[in-house]
């Protein structure tokens, strides 16, 4: 017998308010899962019956907060690859949150996320955006996490801003554009 899609909790309003970090973990894994982030799962982990086929948003994190060693090219679809200056400016020291994107297709973050991991293992997707993580030399150790939402583009908005506020203005790692918020 085959498994059903998993089909995560749905909010009935779009979810653009982010609850506060309790004791200090803003940004951080810990503040992810207090949002109702799910998963935390391995790109090699993607399948639809573990992760949502609902729109929403996700995020990319990576456990160890050190800099990491950057590959050039990396492992992405050729001739996405950024150079060694560009990769270390872009690094933000001391957050494990390298990611936030959006899922509105139709197969929901599943189908996004599965674009995502095809394009980091050479193949075409169409997803490019956040490649930067494929020019990590540990990016198939980083971890996948989602929130199904009413609103994919305002709460991706909503969490860059939330990581800039927190980051002197940065964005993730792998965010090239800051999100959309309309409210």
């Amino acid at each position: 017998m085959s498994k059903q899609p998993r089909i995560s909790k749905q909010f009935s309003q779009p979810r653009t308010r982010l609850k506060k970090a309790a004791g200090g973990s803003h940004m951080t894994i810990q503040w992810l899962k207090d949002q109702e982030f799910e998963g935390f799962i391995r790109f090699d982990a993607i399948s639809p019956e573990e992760v949502s086929t609902e729109h929403g948003v996700y995020a990319v994190v990576r456990e160890s907060t050190q800099e990491p060693c950057f590959l050039v090219p990396g492992t992405g679809r050729k001739g996405g690859h950024y150079t060694l200056d560009f990769l270390q400016a872009a690094w933000v020291p001391d957050t494990a949150i390298l990611y936030f994107g959006k899922a509105q297709c139709q197969l929901g973050i599943y189908e996004r996320l599965n674009k995502y991991r095809r394009f980091g293992n050479g193949g075409n997707s169409g997803h490019s955006g956040g490649r930067t993580i494929w020019q990590l030399e540990d990016a198939q150790d980083l971890k996948v996490c989602w929130l199904v939402t009413g609103d994919p583009v305002e709460v991706e908005g909503a969490l860059i801003e939330a990581f800039k506020e927190n980051h002197q203005g940065r964005r993730p790692f792998a965010n090239r554009i800051d999100g959309t918020i309309t409210t």
